[in-house]
This record gives C-alpha cells, sequence and structure tokens, in this order.
C-alpha cells in the first residue's frame, strides 16, 4: 500500500500549463482550494483520523497542489482586481491567467521557494489522509498489502514453469533469430507457447510434477496460514466490509421502492376523468377481465437440498489437504454432479487450481466436454 500511497502522492504539477489551457484549470483551482495548505499539519491529520473512523465512511482526500497552483490561488484576486481596473470592471479569466503565468515564470527561485516549500508539504497531507482514507474504506486489502509477506503464493502453472525455464527460452530465442524475427517478449512468449504445444506428454511430465510439488507444499502453507491471527484479522474486516456493503444496498433498495410507491399514488385529476369517460372504464374492465383469465406460468418447485455423497477415503484425504469444505461445495453443484466425475477427480482438480471451486469446475466440465 505504500507503493501506492507514494505513487499518488508524487502526481504534481510541475511547470505552469500554457495560456490556453490555464483558463479552464484557473477555475478549476479557485473552486477546489479553500485556504493554502501551509497550514496543514501533523496533528491536523491526527484529528482527521478520528474524525473519519467515528463517521465511518470517508471521504477521498484532495490530491495535492503545484507550487505554480499555489501562486495563483495567492495572487488571483489581487491579478483581476488590476485587470478589472484597466478594463471598466471586466476581468477575462484567459487574461487573468496569462497575468499569472507570465509572473510566475519571471520569479526568482529564492520567490519560488516559498510555494514549494508549500507544496511539498501538501504532497505529505496527501499521503498521510490517503493512508487514512484507504486504510477506513479497504481495511481487508490494506491488511492483506500487510501481512503479503506472510501470504502463501500460488504455484507457477506447469506451462509457466516451462516458459521460465531457462533451456526452454534460450530454444525459443534461438528459432526466432534462425526465422529471422526480432526478438521482444511478444514474439518469444508466442514461440514459448507454440513449443509446449508441440511439447510431447512425457517431456511435459518433468514440469507437471513439479507443479504437482509445489502445489502440494502451497496448499499446505495455506493451510497454516489460516490458523494464524493475522489470516482471522483480514477475515473480519472483509466480513464487516460485506455487511456494511449489503447495509448500503438494502438502504438504496428501500429508498428506491419508497421512490416507487410516492409515483404510484393516483392523481385525483385522473381520477375525474374516468368519472367523465364510462367508456374508457368499461374498455379498462375488460382488458383487466382478460388478463385474469390467462393462466400464469407455473414457477418450478425447488427440491430440498441433497448432500452430495463422497467416498470417506477421499473426504479423509481432502481434510488433510484443507480442502473438504471446497470439495463438498464443488460436488454439489448440479453441473459437476451430472458430469460423472469422481470425487477423487474432483479433489484432483481442486488441488490443480489451488483450492479455488470456480476454476476446479470449468476444468471437470471442460474434460467432460472433450
Amino acid at each position: 500500500m505504500a507503493a501506492d500511497v507514494a505513487a499518488a502522492a508524487s502526481a504534481d504539477v510541475a511547470d505552469p500549463p500554457s495560456a490556453v489551457s490555464t483558463a479552464d484549470a484557473a477555475v478549476t483551482a479557485s473552486a477546489d482550494v479553500a485556504a493554502p495548505p501551509s497550514t496543514v499539519h501533523t496533528a491536523d491529520v491526527a484529528g482527521q483520523e478520528v474524525q473519519q473512523a467515528a463517521a465511518g465512511d470517508p471521504q477521498k482526500p484532495k490530491r495535492p497542489l503545484s507550487a505554480y497552483w499555489l501562486f495563483t490561488n495567492k495572487v488571483r484576486e489581487a491579478v483581476t482586481q488590476e485587470i478589472k481596473e484597466k478594463n471598466n470592471g471586466k476581468a477575462n479569466f484567459g487574461e487573468v491567467a496569462k497575468t499569472m503565468s507570465t509572473r510566475w515564470a519571471a520569479l526568482s527561485k529564492e520567490e519560488k521557494k516559498e510555494f514549494e516549500v508549500q507544496a511539498e508539504q501538501d504532497k505529505k497531507r496527501y499521503a498521510q489522509e490517503l493512508k487514512v482514507y484507504l486504510e477506513a474504506s479497504d481495511l481487508a486489502g490494506t491488511l492483506r498489502k500487510k501481512y503479503e509477506h506472510l501470504i502463501p503464493k500460488k504455484p507457477m502453472t506447469a506451462y509457466f514453469l516451462f516458459s521460465q525455464d531457462p533451456t526452454q527460452r534460450e530454444k525459443a530465442t534461438a528459432a526466432l533469430k534462425e526465422a529471422g524475427v526480432e526478438v521482444d517478449n511478444k514474439k518469444l512468449a508466442s514461440k514459448l507457447g507454440e513449443m509446449w504445444k508441440a511439447t510431447s506428454a512425457e517431456e511435459k511430465m518433468t514440469f507437471e510434477e513439479r507443479h504437482k510439488h509445489e502445489q502440494g507444499e502451497f496448499l499446505l502453507k495455506q493451510k497454516e496460514w489460516q490458523a494464524t491471527p493475522e489470516f482471522a484479522e483480514i477475515e473480519r474486516a472483509a466480513s464487516m466490509q460485506a455487511e456494511k456493503r449489503a447495509a448500503d444496498g438494502q438502504e438504496e433498495k428501500d429508498e428506491g421502492k419508497s421512490t416507487k410507491r410516492s409515483r404510484s399514488v393516483p392523481k385525483q385529476g385522473k381520477a375525474k376523468e374516468s368519472k367523465e369517460s364510462p367508456t374508457k372504464d368499461k374498455v379498462h374492465q375488460q382488458s383487466l377481465q382478460s388478463t385474469a383469465k390467462k393462466p400464469r406460468k407455473a414457477s418450478a418447485a425447488r427440491g430440498p437440498t441433497v448432500e452430495p455423497v463422497i467416498d470417506a477415503d477421499v473426504l479423509t484425504d481432502a481434510g488433510k489437504l484443507g480442502l473438504d469444505a471446497m470439495l463438498k461445495n464443488l460436488a454439489a453443484r448440479p453441473e459437476v454432479a451430472s458430469s460423472g466425475k469422481t470425487a477423487r477427480q474432483m479433489l484432483q482438480a481442486l488441488q490443480d487450481a489451488g483450492g479455488l471451486v470456480n476454476p476446479a469446475k470449468r476444468a471437470l466440465l471442460s474434460a467432460a466436454g472433450a
């Protein structure tokens, strides 16, 4: 997350814009900035952290201003007044912006230093506020970034192990040069893909066995990771975020229903028109009777949920790998159950997919359809 904050905080404008674009930007800068950032201190940021945490719905911080924009915010009023005095009380935005740009260019390094210091302080303010904002709006993501050194990394597939093998990369490079093709990353990746397709099953076996070995180690590390307090902290944060999103969605849904009800209230004018037009009432009644006579489609009744039958030995092996819940989930999918795949094949698919149910399901169904 520190990298994201640093990257966002570095977004700055060092030089003044052209006279054409300055006119538009000057209006934006004057609307966005209420006070110069030189007044921002660490104590103020700490107070904002407390307020945002209490509010529960943090506001995204304003991006930092460059030294040039800080200068224009300071002199804009005076420059505008000068131009008004010369033009009978009129000041054109383009002329104001051009004048400010010219005066900025005429400043010495010492005179610009004041605004550059303020801009640097504003960058620090933004970095601190952005960190607070990200932690408040996506606590689970922040914790994942904090504990990324503890989270096990998924192993590469057999193909990626093949494509990263130095010997195979040398072969692909040599083949491209021999064909007179200029070697770049895209062409090299394409050539390695062709080589993988042409590789025999026996040659692929080396990389597939290595993948299975690394996959087994990954699953063991993943099980150990899921037993740590850091993992539990991330899960609690993710659960709280999901509950908040669900609550916010329900509030929006309730507001939508309220609006719909208010729109559906009949107007007195229409009621009066109905009384005055008996023919329309008769046609309307006939339409309602016709609609009532139409049979409604019977909705399919949902049957009771059936617990999937899994061999005891397979379920035991899945429990050792920490995949018992995933295996039950996968086996309960109707399309998987109807594919004719055995529980052992389902477990193998889960292992190959790193414990992810949907990728394992897709692999099983694609194999069944092949």
